[in-house]
């Protein structure tokens, strides 16, 4: 009986230690198998891009959470490409759109949201984990007509913005302004517009030659801001007059391809007395390339959209058609063309100013000099990001 009792106890004695073992063998496999995916991951980390993981306290990485092939994403490239290739002063940022580049998103500088697709997300496709000394990035060059942000959860969400709107806390512009010593003057909330000097004779002698009103390039027949509808009675207003618009592209009866697009400015330059700088959606300091076809090929613009326009343009250097309506501005545009002295004071302004298309060079550079400026680590955020973005016509776009 004893005997028996004795072998139970052996036998379950037995059975508890080979579960241990057991146990212990596959905690120890569990290590081994966590140990070896985190050497190789560090591995891997420390070969991408030719840059080490090891140093990765010394780089800013900035992952682009939408996709990266619409402006501004298309221009940050890869790594640090981007940054070197523009001589930037800091080099040390770097840029990824692989969220598994880090085990934790949070371990990232900077999370960069591109504003044509931040809008179309749902609560559970944000980052999950969120580290208070990152900077969430709203990037954006489209208006919001065209992208509006109406989501409550966007309020209190961003730490910067990255648009063309001149209060963003960096800006990523369509036009800069340098004086004739080639310092960037503006565009500015405040511009300080000095006394404009009259233009020399030569120029007088170049704008001679001009013997048609008005040309329009556009490809966009249907627009938010209803552009198409304007030129449509501004057209009506002018046969009174004898002069009319000439449209090129997809919504006129005139042919201007891309290919020939510079032997088209020069059409501007030798024919035409204005050129419609027409905005094809209203918003807030959203004043796009069209304005330098006018401004660079000798036509004065006619401007259309809801900037304000003296941020960007010195008084009696262009035409506004919201403030002057069809009717209005056809009179002045015929007074004008009729007067050499008041069409040569809209050139004034080439005295003293050069307008040119922003570089790609400059916003890129911005952005790596916030990762590396003092104010990355102080906090900031936009409260009221909604009523930023959208404007007055929040309303409008989000109803």
């Amino acid at each position: 009986m004893v005997t028996v009792r004795v072998s139970k106890m052996c036998y379950s004695f037995t059975r508890l230690n080979v579960s241990r073992v057991l146990i212990l063998v596959i905690i120890i496999y569990v290590v081994f198998l966590l140990f070896t995916y985190n050497e190789k991951l560090y591995e891997i980390r420390a070969e991408r891009k030719d840059i080490s993981y090891l140093k990765h306290k010394e780089l800013k990485y900035i992952l682009q959470w939408t996709r990266r092939y619409s402006a501004p994403f298309d221009f940050m490239g890869e790594g640090n490409s981007a940054f070197i290739k523009n001589n930037c002063k800091h080099t040390n940022c770097y840029v990824t759109d692989d969220a598994n580049y880090f085990v934790n998103q949070s371990d990232f500088d900077a999370i960069a949201f591109n504003g044509r697709d931040v809008i179309h997300l749902w609560p559970f496709q944000f980052p999950a984990n969120r580290n208070p000394k990152q900077k969430y990035i709203f990037g954006a060059m489209e208006s919001p007509d065209n992208f509006p942000a109406c989501d409550e959860s966007l309020d209190g969400f961003f730490n910067w913005t990255w648009t063309y709107k001149l209060d963003s806390d960096f800006r990523w512009g369509y036009i800069t302004i340098f004086d004739l010593k080639g310092a960037v003057v503006g565009p500015a909330i405040n511009m300080k517009w000095p006394e404009l000097d009259p233009i020399s004779d030569d120029l007088k002698i170049k704008l001679s030659s001009k013997s048609k009103a008005a040309a329009w390039f556009v490809s966009h027949c249907s627009t938010k801001s209803g552009r198409e509808d304007y030129v449509e009675k501004l057209q009506e207003e002018l046969v009174s007059y004898g002069w009319t618009v000439d449209v090129y592209g997809k919504c006129g009866t005139l042919s201007c391809e891309r290919s020939e697009e510079r032997s088209c400015f020069k059409k501007v330059e030798e024919d035409y007395y204005f050129y419609l700088s027409f905005e094809n959606s209203f918003s807030e300091d959203y004043v796009t390339e069209k304005l330098l076809i006018a401004l660079n090929n000798y036509a004065v613009p006619i401007v259309f959209g809801a900037a304000d326009y003296s941020r960007f343009l010195p008084p009696g250097s262009y035409l506004n058609a919201m403030e002057l309506g069809p009717a209005e501005l056809a009179r002045q545009m015929s007074e004008i063309i009729g007067d050499n002295k008041r069409y040569h004071d809209f050139f004034r302004w080439r005295n003293h100013y050069v307008y040119r298309e922003t570089s790609s060079e400059e916003d890129i550079c911005k952005l790596c000099e916030m990762m590396n400026d003092d104010k990355a680590s102080q906090f900031s955020v936009w409260n009221d990001f909604r009523t930023w973005w959208n404007g007055e016509r929040y309303a409008n776009n989000c109803r």
